[in-house]
């Protein structure tokens, strides 16, 4: 075997046609000919013309050449000036090598390429690039079956935008094969396919499954030079045409790259007042631009102007759409973002992305929103989509959200979607026959159950259908306010015989602010059973077994106005009563007293607040505490005074160390006369300042102070008390008062 024959084969092997023709013609191995007989024929059956432009790119080129030999291109290059070894590697792959005369202008390069081609049918990429994907077969099937005098071929270019192992890609479809008889570039800089007979007629376009992989901007300082040169070839341009909206575009986008942001917001200014073809693919690529520089410099609210101007016309966009959504969703609006992927799914093809947008990025997208919102259903439905395994819900295996619905559809979407932090399963009960509740509820939990049996059986039907051994209780018209989900977890990470208060915001007449209560909510399924129909009647499974109460680390809050809180509230005091003339219940005693207590049937609290604690009473518990202090501001209320004192003297031994009780000791030492009483024992709810409520601690401590001290003629004291009130209105009034009584100047 002859050196030369061997190295034709190699050459051969590693695509270098040129080379190898001349290698076998110069050997005197005999089967040199039938290897120059096979280039011949493969010659011969050479349809198409891959044409180039290149300079100084010895580094890429050899690669780029190689990826094109299994299509059996004719290889067109158009060398505007190397000086390295750029054109004698061009050489050893093909003989249709040419230099062009560089003047600033790619397209008239691109053209010079493309009339040096034998072929009519041109497939052009760049020097940096290798073609990857598709196949000869394809692309001659699309010159031959397709009207190329309108339509030409897009392909995918993959940028690959940093090197090592992470690898940043950005994905474009670009217009790179036409029917040079009918189609030539236009644009000395980012230049542009366009019909010879009609520049700006808009052409119909076919996504080819070819693409090529492009390395030419990982190095950053080359990507800024090229931009930097860029810009000078756009500047002269439009010198010559200033109203020409392609080149503002090319612009703007270039000052974006060299992140000269203000320059870009300025061209990007213009292109926008300038009338375009908005279904031109260059057009919609400088929306996509201008997007991204908005979202890049957080001018969320002139992306989201951009979008409401451009949306109707870009309908038909896979990509636009897509875009659309993420300005949506940064700008907070999830449901126009939801409605926009879902267009944009609905779509032919998402091979017509024009931006390197696929239908896994729209389906990933849309789980993300649903996830965001707890919509576990939906957002599982897209993950599967994806197809791809590694992408799953990671929700809470311990604990599942039992939400109890009537018919508030609007209230349960607020409800479901502020839970959404505690990434737990929902149980959702629902007992009303509004079907599009159900419906509803189904996005969001496929444990949905209608609930038709008697009121005092929900609770108990509830734990038939729980499967964690967590569950926590959440009414529909009540919402998250806060958590602190890690410490939940841990709370929940081992089966325990616990239940959870939470707190409960409530509204309360006048007050923006309301009141909070606290309410058994979170139990655990092999512990716990519920007496009767009111959901926080909590006790023990096992009767030997005591329920451990826990402080749970989130706030629910009645998503209610007063009144409809009024009338929910007026239906659950009959309730309650109903279910006490049947069997006695502490819970329902404490409950309704909290009920009538809040609704200013003070007569009425103080019943039902001496019904709970005449029971068998656990101090420890949060409930006799409320209840102690509550009745004795009732009592007071209902200037039962002497028994409001007697409540203090009997529970005094008890609670005297707690803040609620001593301000409460201080209310009733004040109106039965006992003055210098009442003032220690506001000074002591204050110094011990561990109550829930930050009036008590502070200023409504020293506000009664204040009072206590004008009483009594103490004006420079009641005065100081006042002021220390700080903002609290009662106490500002005080100190006005007293400075009008007594001729004082602020």
């Amino acid at each position: 075997m002859s050196d030369e024959y061997q190295a034709g084969l190699d050459a051969l092997q590693a695509g270098k046609v040129q080379l190898a023709k001349e290698l076998f013609a110069a050997s005197d191995d005999e089967r040199a000919s039938g290897e120059l007989a096979k280039l011949a024929t493969r010659q011969k059956d050479q349809l198409i013309s891959a044409c180039l432009i290149t300079k100084n790119n010895q580094r890429t080129l050899a690669e780029c050449l190689a990826s094109l030999y299994r299509y059996n291109f004719e290889i067109v290059i158009a060398d505007t000036g190397s000086t390295d070894k750029t054109v004698e590697i061009a050489r050893q792959f093909t003989d249709k090598v040419y230099h062009f005369d560089w003047v600033n202008d790619f397209a008239a390069a691109r053209n010079f390429a493309a009339s040096k081609a034998s072929f009519d049918y041109i497939l052009t990429l760049d020097s940096d690039e290798r073609l990857v994907g598709g196949s000869k077969e394809e692309l001659q099937d699309f010159f031959i079956n397709t009207d190329t005098k309108k339509t030409v071929g897009l392909y995918k270019v993959v940028n690959i935008l940093s090197s090592g192992k992470k690898q940043k890609q950005v994905i474009n479809n670009v217009i790179r094969v036409y029917d040079r008889r009918y189609c030539k570039y236009y644009y000395r800089i980012h230049e542009q396919v366009g019909l010879i007979a009609d520049e700006s007629a808009l052409l119909d376009t076919k996504v080819l499954k070819f693409r090529t992989i492009h390395y030419g901007y990982q190095d950053e300082k080359l990507l800024q030079k090229k931009s930097q040169r860029n810009v000078e070839l756009l500047l002269a341009q439009l010198a010559v045409t200033p109203d020409h909206v392609y080149f503002i575009y090319q612009l703007a986008k270039s000052y974006y790259i060299l992140k000269n942001y203000q320059q870009s917001f300025e061209y990007f200014a213009k292109f926008f007042l300038i009338q375009k073809n908005y279904r031109l693919q260059w057009v919609r690529d400088g929306i996509d631009a201008y997007l991204k520089l908005c979202i890049k410099t957080k001018r969320y609210d002139k992306a989201l102007e951009c979008v409401n101007l451009c949306q109707e016309q870009c309908q038909d966009s896979f990509d636009m759409l897509c875009i659309f959504a993420t300005v949506y969703v940064v700008t907070d609006n999830d449901e126009q973002a939801i409605r926009a992927l879902k267009k944009a799914l609905t779509l032919a093809s998402p091979d017509k992305g024009e931006f390197g947008w696929t239908t896994a990025d729209a389906c990933k997208d849309l789980a993300k929103i649903y996830e965001r919102q707890g919509r576990w259903v939906l957002a599982k439905e897209m993950l599967t989509k994806v197809g791809d395994e590694k992408l799953k819900l990671n929700l809470d295996q311990q604990l599942t959200v039992v939400v109890l619905v009537d018919e508030e559809t609007t209230k349960l979407t607020a409800c479901l979607q502020s839970l959404a932090v505690l990434r737990a399963n929902y149980l959702i009960l629902v007992r009303g026959t509004n079907p599009q509740t159900i419906t509803l509820a189904r996005q969001y939990s496929q444990a949905v159950y209608h609930f038709s049996g008697q009121e005092d059986e929900l609770g108990n039907y509830c734990l038939t259908k729980l499967t964690t051994d967590y569950g926590l209780i959440v009414h529909a018209n009540e919402k998250l306010l806060g958590a602190d989900p890690d410490v939940l977890k841990q709370i929940t990470s081992k089966k325990a015989a616990i239940v959870g208060r939470v707190r409960i915001k409530v509204p309360v007449k006048g007050d923006e602010f309301g009141r909070q209560t606290h309410e058994l909510r979170l139990l655990v399924k092999s512990y716990s059973k519920f007496n009767g129909p009111n959901l926080t009647d909590i006790s023990s499974r096992k009767p030997r077994q005591l329920l451990k109460q826990v402080e749970l680390p989130l706030i629910l809050a009645k998503n209610l106005t007063y009144e409809a809180y009024y009338q929910s509230e007026v239906a659950k005091q009959t309730r309650l009563k109903a279910s006490l003339k049947q069997k006695p219940n502490p819970t329902a005693n404490f409950e309704l007293a909290e009920s009538y207590y809040y609704f200013e049937n003070y007569e009425a609290a103080s019943q039902a607040y001496l019904d709970f604690l005449s029971g068998p009473l656990e101090l420890a518990r949060e409930e006799t505490l409320t209840a102690v202090t509550n009745l004795i501001s009732a009592l007071i209320e209902v200037k039962d005074y002497q028994g409001a004192f007697n409540i203090v003297t009997t529970f005094n031994p008890y609670y005297q160390g707690l803040s609620d009780f001593q301000f409460a000791a201080g209310l009733a030492y004040m109106n039965i006369g006992q003055f210098a009483d009442a003032l220690t024992a506001f000074e002591n709810a204050r110094k011990l300042a561990n109550s829930d409520s930050l009036g008590i601690n502070t200023y409504l401590s020293y506000y009664q102070q204040g009072v206590i001290h004008e009483a009594m003629g103490n004006k420079q004291q009641a005065l100081g008390a006042y002021r220390l009130a700080g903002k609290y209105e009662l106490a500002k009034a005080g100190v006005e008062r007293l400075l009008r009584k007594n001729n004082f100047f602020l």
